[in-house]
C-alpha cells in the first residue's frame, strides 16, 4: 500500500529524473566523448540523449501496463518469480553501486579542491548519512528536495559560462563527422554513464498522481538533460579543443578555474561551483539510495522502507572504498556502465516488452 505522502506529480518526476541524471558524469563527460569522437562530441551526446529517450519511454510503456505495481512485482508476471527475484537483487546492487561510485567521486573531488586534510572516509560516511536522513522520509520529501535544488543547480551553471563565450573557437568542432560509424556509435555508448538515472522509471510509476502526463515529463527531463550536457561540452571543447580536453580528468572543473570573470564578481568562483556541484551529486546519491531501499522493501514485502535505509549504508560505504585510486574508480565506473547499465537501460526493457506483447499482460486500456 502506498501512503499519501509518497505520492508525487509528473512535474516532480521530471525534475527528479533530471537531478538524478546530472551528477558525477558531468565532470568527465567532455573528456569521455572527446576521446572517442574527437570534435564531434556534441553529436555523440545528442545521439546518447535520443537513445536514452527511446529506452526511457519503453520502460515507461512497460510500467504503464501495471500502473499499481513496481518492477519487483510485475516482473514475476512476465519472466517468472525466480527470475524476477534475481533481477530485483541485481537492481538493488545496481542502484547501490551507483551510490558508492558517486560518494567516492564526491570524496575525491572535495579532497582535492576543498578539504585536502580531511580523510576521505569521513567525507563518504557524512554524505551517506545525509542521504539516509532524507531517504527514510520517503519519495515525496525527496521530490520536494529536488525541486528546491533544481534551480540552484542549473541557473548558476548556465550563467557562469557566459563570460567565456568570447573564448569559444568554433574551429575546435572541425572536422565535422570525419569519424567512422562504429567509432561514433562507441562515442554515443560512452555517454551512457552520464544518462544513468532514468531507470528509476521501473519503480516510480505507481507513486505518480497524474500518470497520464508522465510521457511529457520523461520527454522534458531527458531532452533538457541532453541540452544541458551539450551546453557544458560546447564551452569545454570549444575553449580547450578536443585534444586538450581528452587528456584531462575533470575538464569541467578546469574550465571553471580558467574563466576570467568580471572584477565585480565574487572572487572565489571555484568554491561556489563546488558548492553547486555538491548539491548536484547529492541529488543523484539520495535518488539511487532511495530506489535501492525501495526495491529491497518490495522484494522482502516490508511494510516500511525506512527500516532498511541504515542497513544498506555499510555495504555502500565498503564498496566506495574498494577502488585504490581515481583511475581504478573510473575503471569500475566504466565496467558498470558497459555491462549493468546497458543491461538495465536497453536489453531488459526490450526483453520485458517482448513478454508483455507475448503474454498480453497488463492493463488493456
Amino acid at each position: 500500500m502506498i501512503k499519501n505522502n509518497d505520492k508525487i506529480s509528473s512535474n516532480q518526476v521530471a525534475i527528479l529524473l533530471f537531478t538524478t541524471m546530472v551528477g558525477a558524469g558531468i565532470l568527465s563527460l567532455p573528456a569521455d566523448v572527446s576521446k572517442e569522437v574527437g570534435p564531434n562530441g556534441l553529436l555523440a551526446i545528442l545521439g546518447g540523449g535520443l537513445a536514452s529517450l527511446f529506452f526511457a519511454r519503453l520502460i515507461l510503456w512497460i510500467s504503464s501496463k501495471f500502473p499499481t505495481e513496481t518492477f519487483s512485482e510485475y516482473a514475476s508476471k512476465l519472466v517468472t518469480k525466480p527470475v524476477a527475484v534475481v533481477l530485483s537483487v541485481i537492481l538493488i546492487f545496481y542502484f547501490s553501486i551507483f551510490v558508492s561510485l558517486d560518494v567516492r567521486i564526491f570524496g575525491e573531488v572535495l579532497k582535492i579542491y576543498l578539504l585536502p586534510s580531511t580523510p576521505i572516509e569521513t567525507i563518504i560516511i557524512t554524505m551517506l548519512f545525509a542521504s539516509a536522513y532524507l531517504v527514510r522520509y520517503g519519495l515525496e520529501p525527496i521530490a520536494r528536495m529536488s525541486e528546491i535544488l533544481f534551480p540552484i543547480m542549473v541557473i548558476p551553471l548556465l550563467l557562469l559560462f557566459l563570460p567565456a563565450l568570447s573564448d569559444v573557437d568554433l574551429t575546435n568542432f572541425l572536422p565535422f563527422m570525419r569519424v567512422s560509424l562504429m567509432k561514433f556509435l562507441k562515442g554515443v555508448f560512452v555517454t551512457t554513464y552520464s544518462f544513468v538515472g532514468f531507470e528509476l522509471l521501473y519503480m516510480v510509476f505507481p507513486y505518480v498522481i497524474d500518470q497520464e502526463k508522465l510521457k511529457k515529463s520523461v520527454n522534458a527531463s531527458i531532452i533538457s538533460t541532453t541540452l544541458f550536457y551539450m551546453y557544458i561540452c560546447f564551452f569545454v571543447i570549444g575553449i580547450f579543443g578536443y585534444k586538450e580536453t581528452k587528456e584531462q580528468l575533470w575538464p569541467f572543473l578546469t574550465l571553471i578555474k580558467s574563466i576570467n570573470f568580471p572584477v565585480f564578481f565574487i572572487e572565489n568562483v571555484e568554491g561556489i561551483v563546488m558548492a553547486i556541484w555538491t548539491f548536484t551529486i547529492f541529488t543523484s546519491i539520495y535518488s539511487f539510495h532511495y530506489f535501492a531501499v525501495l526495491v529491497l522493501s518490495k522484494l522482502i514485502k516490508a511494510r516500511e522502507h525506512s527500516y532498511l535505509v541504515l542497513p544498506l549504508i555499510p555495504p555502500m560505504y565498503l564498496m566506495a572504498l574498494i577502488p585504490d585510486s581515481i583511475v581504478t574508480l573510473y575503471k569500475y565506473a566504466n565496467l558498470v556502465s558497459q555491462y549493468l547499465s546497458i543491461f538495465f537501460i536497453s536489453f531488459l526493457p526490450i526483453i520485458l516488452a517482448f513478454f508483455v506483447k507475448l503474454k498480453g499482460l497488463g492493463d488493456k486500456k
